[in-house]
């Protein structure tokens, strides 16, 4: 039996048959199979929690064809795709070149395929090779300022001034007159929903917590929705439940950074679990 290439990484990674099933678009009794040739255990039940870089970076990819990997994840102003894990930031790229070859990459990490967004550990290759792969955006040694037809096939793919000034180390007000030469029209931004800054701006933890990796008001995790900023767990309670919180959502699950919809509660909520525990201690000593 041949095990496809991405169905094995997301076995060795220790995801369910399942999650897998589902996010490669294959069967289950296929990964069950896949799981027996390759030898590995039957994964541990339960949310999985990021131990690890690498482990994070497993539950920022999403399989597609040819055994590629799209990165779900956050990417920074020059779209390269990074993860937050303990206070530090990762390249995914390098990271996946760790994950393949068991070391640092050699110099810059980067796609040795034409798959846009991919970032399987199979396809990284880093500047040890003699040369980048011509699709490369850095295989012909592009020039520190870039030149005007690099500038309009950006602006053409809906990049911001800003955006191509990062990437090819040009000033925006240079892209920005020759967005106007060639009438290309000014890139409007589009503000993520929270559903997006969630997805972004989160990760599990032992104990089926999810903790808050994105900015804070104060001591509470904050978003921008709708032009205002609002409490995360408010927002997060009130989409689980369908009704805005009573009084402050805070996590009632004992973990404090914790802000999994389920484990959040509002006063309505403590004051009814209060009364149910009451009543079971007055009939107890009754």
């Amino acid at each position: 039996m041949t095990v496809r290439a991405d169905v094995a990484e997301l076995l060795r990674a220790g995801y369910g048959d399942r999650t897998i099933a589902r996010q490669a678009g294959v069967t289950l009794g296929s990964v069950t199979r896949a799981r027996a040739e390759l030898g590995l255990p039957k994964a541990r039940g339960g949310i999985k929690g990021a131990g690890s870089p690498e482990d994070l970076f497993w539950q920022r990819v999403k399989p597609v064809d040819g055994d590629h990997l799209e990165w779900t994840g956050h990417r920074n102003g020059k779209g390269t795709p990074t993860l937050h894990w303990k206070r530090d930031n990762y390249s995914a790229y390098r990271l996946a070149f760790q994950i393949r070859h068991g070391h640092e990459p050699k110099g810059y990490a980067f796609v040795t395929c034409e798959h846009e967004g991919c970032v399987a550990p199979g396809h990284i290759g880093d500047s040890a090779v003699t040369a980048r792969p011509a699709h490369h955006r850095g295989a012909i040694g592009r020039k520190p300022n870039g030149t005007r037809e690099e500038i309009v096939a950006l602006l053409k793919e809906g990049l911001s001034d800003k955006q191509i000034g990062n990437r090819l180390r040009t000033n925006p007000k240079r892209v920005s007159k020759i967005r106007a030469e060639e009438q290309v029209p000014a890139v409007v931004p589009v503000a993520l929903t929270f559903a997006e800054q969630w997805a972004m701006h989160t990760e599990p933890v032992d104990g089926g917590h999810v903790r808050w990796t994105g900015r804070f008001r104060g001591d509470s995790p904050a978003v921008t929705d709708a032009g205002r900023t609002i409490s995360v767990r408010r927002a997060a309670f009130e989409r689980l439940h369908g009704r805005p919180p009573v009084g402050p959502a805070a996590p009632g699950c004992g973990y404090g950074p914790c802000v999994r919809p389920e484990h959040l509660e509002d006063r309505a909520i403590r004051q009814r679990t209060n009364s149910l525990y009451d009543a079971i201690f007055r009939a107890e000593a009754a």
